[in-house]
């Protein structure tokens, strides 16, 4: 494998309508790393179990944060075009994965291979809206859009309550 180092490269973007993302991490010991968003500090360590100190969340964690972070905001987005008001929302996501890629110890994919979501939402979204409404926030959601993307088997059970 060769590596190539890159000081820095931005992304091309050739249109306004193109958002750009950027993080920056710095390792600060063990398995545990220091990322910036903007003015945030995320930190990311792994458990025990697989080597960490346990001092913050994992990356797969994080990731299924930022997948319910996206769905949550693709609701009230979503909601609004509809005109209905959204007074709660409770998300559940598990991911299931095969450790042994992370650990090296089989070859196996290291990535999620299942990903569900139980989504719990009160509204006065009309009844026969519902299920238009939650199509379009699950095919809106770029979390969720890039998990089914990747091939992974991703599900949403939809509560409403």
């Amino acid at each position: 494998m060769t590596t190539t180092t890159i000081e820095r490269q931005d992304c091309e973007t050739s249109s306004s309508n193109i958002a750009v993302f950027e993080t920056n991490a710095t390792w600060r010991d063990g398995l545990r790393t220091d990322v910036n968003a903007r003015q945030f500090m995320i930190p990311v360590d792994e458990p025990p179990e697989l080597g960490g100190a346990d001092s913050a969340p994992n990356p797969m964690e994080l990731l299924l944060a930022g997948l319910d972070g996206c769905l949550a905001v693709m609701i009230r987005v979503v909601a609004a075009e509809y005109g209905a008001e959204v007074t709660a929302i409770r998300l559940v996501s598990q991911g299931a994965l095969d450790v042994r890629g992370f650990l090296g110890t089989a070859a196996v994919q290291p990535y999620f291979h299942k990903v569900h979501t139980r989504i719990e939402v009160a509204t006065d979204l009309a009844a026969e809206n519902f299920d238009a409404f939650t199509h379009a926030v699950h095919n809106r959601c770029p979390a969720g859009t890039l998990i089914e993307a990747a091939g992974i088997d991703f599900t949403i059970d939809w509560i409403r309550v």
